[in-house]
């Protein structure tokens, strides 16, 4: 058996699950690998994650913000650099939940903090309070469990970037549920990112022996920067999301428009247009313009849309892609 151990300073969430998808390559017959990293304003969301019932993806991303899609299942979170992301990844036979929870629990109790694993996926205090959540994966050479450590996270940021949207939206899925979570930080004001580092280091080697410390240059490789640019692309973050239902309502100076869409793969698959405007002709263009394209709006090329449409129809469509284009958050 043979022990690994590797930690990154790399904040960029897609740079760090392509690292994860790149080690859990590398596993081999009878290894353990314990992986720390950290995302910096990031929301990562489920692989079966709706991201626009999810998260205000627009505005997160205006703010600078990071949206990642991960590969294993569960809820949206958000990280920050407050937060501490762990990865277990081990050979069938040596993947252990329990163990692997007990390194978690052994380093907080480091600190005075009792813990214990609650429903399918979630790390608990005594109390009740959430500070770590967990999803897993698998294949025939590796199991991966990963999650988060929630030390001194700026709470306020999860209601920004992760509260619903307002859109009126039916959506296949799963959908995050909300629960009372804490920093470590409050319950111990000596817990701090880089002593969780080190008490999981510890706590690793206490539970599973010695390991070796793998070097990050490895990760300078054809093969991550692959998968990062696979995580980084829209039909990855947003491409994937479950096929749902939505429709928007506005008043322009020439009438009100409401627009029912049909999503799927987050490309328009179903549009129709109700209008009370003058024009009856452009509820019909609108839709010829839209079906098809992406939801986001950056696909939609209003220069070679109707040649035969006068300025007016013309400009009016520009409005309709405008406001549409602003709605995702």
């Amino acid at each position: 058996m043979s022990n690994y151990f590797i930690q990154t300073y790399t904040w960029n969430p897609w740079q760090n699950l392509a690292v994860e998808k790149y080690l859990a390559g590398q596993i081999k017959k009878g290894d353990v690998m314990l992986y720390l990293w950290q995302n910096d304003h990031t929301v990562v969301i489920g692989r079966n994650q709706n991201a626009i019932r999810e998260c205000r993806a627009q505005l997160l991303e205006e703010e600078g913000g990071f949206l990642a899609r991960r590969t294993t299942g569960g809820g949206a979170v958000y990280h920050d650099l407050g937060n501490l992301c762990f990865t277990f990844l081990a050979s069938p036979e040596e993947y252990n939940l329990e163990k692997q929870l007990q390194v978690i629990q052994h380093a907080c109790r480091k600190f005075g903090v009792e813990t214990h694993f609650s429903g399918r996926n979630d790390i608990i205090t005594e109390e009740g309070f959430k500070f770590s959540g967990n999803a897993f994966s698998k294949n025939s050479r590796c199991q991966i469990q990963h999650g988060t450590l929630m030390v001194n996270v700026d709470v306020s940021q999860l209601g920004r970037y992760l509260t619903p949207s307002k859109d009126k939206m039916k959506a296949k899925g799963v959908k995050s549920v909300q629960s009372r979570v804490c920093n470590l930080k409050d319950l111990n004001p000596e817990v701090t990112v880089d002593a969780m580092r080190q008490a999981l280091r510890e706590s690793f080697e206490e539970l599973y022996g010695s390991y070796e410390e793998l070097n990050p240059a490895i990760l300078d490789n054809p093969e991550v920067k692959e998968t990062y640019a696979l995580y980084s692309s829209w039909e990855w973050k947003f491409g994937k999301s479950p096929e749902c239902e939505t429709s928007y309502r506005k008043r322009f100076d020439w009438g009100e428009l409401e627009v029912y869409l049909k999503l799927n793969a987050m490309h328009i698959s179903e549009i129709m247009v109700f209008s009370d405007m003058l024009d009856v002709e452009l509820p019909a263009k609108i839709e010829e313009l839209l079906l098809g394209k992406r939801y986001d709006m950056a696909d939609v090329d209003l220069e070679q849309a109707f040649p035969d449409c006068s300025e007016e129809q013309a400009e009016k469509l520009r409005e309709v892609v405008r406001w549409l284009a602003k709605l995702r958050e």
